[in-house]
């Protein structure tokens, strides 16, 4: 059978890749809010990065569990979808090398397009709600998490159709 991959070099590279998009989805889900704090920051007082991170450093054990401004609350908020990517990460690509190369590469494809549209909704959510002006800005961290899964399963199902399209 031309599909089946050989088992001793395809599952291994298949599970590196799946750990790496599990462990990678966490720690990134875990620190994009405090990375875009930072960038927002730096963009709203027209300072550097480096000015804007020793900033939020001198005030983040100040601010870590501070009524109203609790960013270890909105790094768990922002962590919620992407800890949802690595549990389907996980459970989708998990069996995939069992079931010949080109469902792999397919998967692959989609959870790769889901990826991108996570964090280019997270990235551009976090940077719109810091960045506003209103008082009432802030409640769209509530929704955030909402608008990152719908992006991420909207992806996936982009980057399943370009597979198809793109294997006949």
């Amino acid at each position: 059978m031309p599909d089946m991959p050989d088992p001793t070099t395809a599952a291994p590279k298949v599970r590196r890749i799946t750990l790496a998009l599990y462990w990678g989805s966490l720690v990134l889900g875990f620190v994009l809010p405090w990375i875009m704090m930072v960038a927002a920051d730096a963009f709203r007082r027209q300072v550097s990065l480096a000015k804007a991170s020793a900033r939020f450093m001198d005030a983040f054990h100040i601010r870590l569990f501070a009524p109203g401004e609790s960013i270890l609350f909105s790094a768990l908020l922002g962590l919620a979808p992407f800890a949802v990517y690595a549990v389907f990460t996980l459970l989708h690509l998990g069996r995939s090398p069992r079931l010949g190369a080109a469902v792999v590469r397919r998967r692959l494809l989609g959870v790769g397009f889901a990826a991108v549209a996570m964090i280019a909704v997270s990235v551009w959510g976090h940077f719109a709600i810091l960045t506003a002006r209103g008082s009432t800005a802030a409640i769209g961290f509530i929704f955030l998490p909402f608008y990152t899964v719908i992006a991420m399963a909207l992806g996936y199902g982009l980057g399943r159709l370009v597979a198809r399209w793109r294997t006949g």
